[in-house]
């Protein structure tokens, strides 16, 4: 369950402390930037999934490619040897 900052009680908490409201604002803000980095687990799951779908894509392309170089060398043996 993803947790939710609410900036505006942050501001009316700071605010009741006792910080005026342009301060108080400046605080919350520093604080959502701060904070506004962090990734969560579901995130983290959904960009591996994709980041491991990409690579087997990539893994497959790479194995036609492979298959056609083996096959382009194939034909090269076999003109060598017909040509010997």
């Amino acid at each position: 369950m993803a947790m939710t900052f609410d900036t505006r009680r942050a501001v009316q908490r700071l605010m009741e402390a006792g910080v005026d409201d342009r301060e108080a604002d400046a605080i919350v803000e520093t604080m959502g930037d701060a904070t506004s980095p962090l990734v969560t687990h579901d995130i983290l799951r959904a960009e591996f999934a994709a980041f491991r779908a990409e690579m087997r894509a990539e893994m497959y392309a790479l194995q036609l490619r492979l298959a056609a170089f083996a096959i382009g060398l194939a034909a090269v043996a076999v003109a060598i040897v017909k040509l010997t």
